[in-house]
C-alpha cells in the first residue's frame, strides 16, 4: 500500500475509454462508481467515503472515474457493465475493457470496503488463485441471475461464491448482503433461516441495517407464529442497531436503518414508536446537513428529510426546503423533483405540475422517464386527461429514442397499460 495521501483521488468524469487508456499505459487499474445525481446514497458515499485520502494513497496504482448513469453518452459503458443498484463500484482490468470486471461492489459500503474491493481487482489481475475462483464464482452467480432465472439456481450460485470468501474474508459482508438480497424472490421460510444464521457476519457500515430489510421483505410473505417471529428478531435487531450504529455507518445509512424501523413499528400498531423515530431521524439528518460546507453537501439527505418530514405531518417545512434548494441549484433536476413529489403527496396539483415540469426541462436520460410518469399522476389528478395522455406518450417516445442499455421496460410497460385505460 502507497503511503497516505494527503487528499482524496483526483476523478475523472464520464470518460471511461480515458481512464482505461491512462491506465493502461501506467499498469493501473480503473476504480469505477457508477452513481446518478437522484441516488442519495451515491451522493453520501462521494462525500463521505469517495474522497477518503486512504483511497487517494492508491492512485500509483488505480484511475478514478465518475460515470453518470443517466447520461447517454456513458450508454455503452452500461451495455457493458449494467448497473441495477446504485451506486455500484467496478475495478476494471485495461487490458479487458469488454470485461468481466475485476470486482464489482453493488450498494453502499464503508472505506474498508472500498479498499478490499480494489485489492480484490488488484489481486485478480495479479492472478491470486483465491481471488480469481471468487471472480469465476461471481461470473456464475451474474449468469444465473438473468430476467426469469429459477431462484433457487440464483441460491445455489450464491452459496458456492461463498465457499470461496469463507468467514473472515474481507468482502464476506457484502457478499452477503447481496446473497440476502438474492433471496429475496425465492422460498421466504429459507430466506429468513438464511440471514438469522448469518446476521453476526454483517457487522460494519450500512449492511447490519440493509440485511434486516430483506429479511423483513421475506417475513411479509409468511404468516402466522413465523412472520411474528421473524418480524420480532428484525425488531429488536434494528432497535439494537439505532441505538448503537454499526462501525463505519454514514449518516445516510443510520437513517435508512431508522427508516426501515419505523416502518415497521408503523405495521405492528406502534405509531407513537415510528413517530419518535422519525423525529429522531430528522435531528440526525439536519444536524449533518448544517455541518456541510457546500449547496451539494446539504442536499445529500433532502430525500431522507422530506420523507420524515411528510410522516410527521410537517409538509410546509418539506417544500420551503426543497424550495430554497431549487433556488440555489437551479441547473440541478433534483430539487424541483422532489418539490414536485413532495406537492403531490400534499395533493398541491397545480404547483406540483410546475415543479415537475421544471424537473422534466432539466433532467436527461432514463430519469426523465420517471419524471413524466410523476406528472402523468399529477394531470390525472387535476383531471387534465389530454395532458396525462400526452405525458404518457411522451415517456414511450422517450424511452424509445434511449440507448437499449439505458431503456426502462418496466416503466414503458406501466405508461402503455395506463395509457389504455385512460377514458377518451
Amino acid at each position: 500500500m502507497a503511503g497516505e495521501a494527503a487528499h482524496g483521488p483526483r476523478w475523472r468524469h464520464d470518460d471511461v475509454d480515458a481512464a482505461l487508456a491512462a491506465a493502461r499505459a501506467t499498469g493501473r487499474v480503473v476504480f469505477v462508481d457508477a452513481w446518478a445525481p437522484w441516488c442519495h446514497t451515491c451522493l453520501s458515499m462521494q462525500r463521505e467515503v469517495l474522497e477518503q485520502p486512504a483511497l487517494g494513497a492508491l492512485a500509483d496504482r488505480v484511475e478514478f472515474v465518475a460515470v453518470d448513469t443517466d447520461r447517454v453518452e456513458n450508454a455503452a459503458f452500461l451495455a457493458r457493465f449494467p448497473v441495477s443498484l446504485w451506486p455500484t463500484f467496478f475495478v476494471l482490468d485495461p487490458a479487458r475493457p469488454e470485461g468481466p470486471p475485476l470486482a464489482v461492489h453493488p450498494g453502499s459500503g464503508t472505506l474498508e470496503e472500498m479498499l478490499a474491493l480494489v485489492q480484490a481487482g488488484l489481486a485478480a489481475r495479479a492472478g491470486d488463485d483465491t481471488s480469481r475462483r471468487l471472480d469465476d464464482a461471481l461470473a456464475a452467480v451474474h449468469a444465473a441471475s438473468a430476467p426469469g432465472s429459477d431462484p433457487a439456481a440464483v441460491a445455489a450460485a450464491w452459496a458456492k461464491a461463498l465457499d470461496v470468501a469463507p468467514v473472515g474474508h474481507p468482502r464476506r459482508g457484502e457478499l452477503l448482503r447481496r446473497a440476502a438480497w438474492a433471496r429475496v424472490k425465492g422460498d421466504p421460510a429459507t430466506c429468513v433461516a438464511f440471514i438469522e444464521g448469518h446476521r453476526a457476519e454483517v457487522t460494519t457500515g450500512g449492511a447490519p441495517g440493509d440485511l434486516e430489510a430483506a429479511l423483513l421483505s421475506c417475513a411479509s410473505r409468511l404468516a402466522g407464529d413465523a412472520q411474528r417471529a421473524a418480524r420480532d428478531g428484525a425488531r429488536a435487531r434494528l432497535r439494537a442497531l439505532v441505538q448503537t450504529p454499526p462501525v463505519g455507518a454514514a449518516v445516510d445509512d443510520r437513517a435508512d436503518t431508522m427508516a426501515t424501523l419505523a416502518e415497521l413499528e408503523e405495521t405492528l400498531g406502534d405509531h407513537a414508536a415510528a413517530v419518535a423515530l422519525h423525529e429522531q431521524r430528522l435531528r440526525l439528518l439536519e444536524q449533518d446537513a448544517q455541518k456541510a460546507t457546500t449547496e451539494k453537501g446539504a442536499q445529500v439527505h433532502d430525500y431522507a428529510r422530506l420523507n420524515s418530514l411528510l410522516f410527521l405531518g410537517r409538509g410546509d417545512e418539506a417544500v420551503a426546503l426543497l424550495q430554497a434548494r431549487a433556488k440555489a441549484l437551479p441547473d440541478d433536476y433534483e430539487p424541483p423533483a422532489r418539490l414536485a413529489s413532495a406537492l403531490f403527496r400534499l395533493k398541491r396539483h397545480d404547483e406540483a405540475k410546475a415543479a415537475a415540469t421544471t424537473a422534466i426541462g432539466l433532467a436527461y436520460g432514463p430519469r426523465r422517464l420517471r419524471y413524466l410518469l410523476l406528472l402523468a399522476d399529477i394531470e390525472s389528478a387535476r383531471g387534465d386527461v389530454a395532458a396525462a395522455r400526452a405525458a404518457l406518450q411522451r415517456l414511450v417516445d422517450d424511452n424509445a429514442a434511449l440507448p437499449p442499455a439505458m431503456q426502462l421496460p418496466g416503466v414503458v410497460d406501466d405508461a402503455k397499460a395506463r395509457l389504455l385505460k385512460l377514458p377518451g
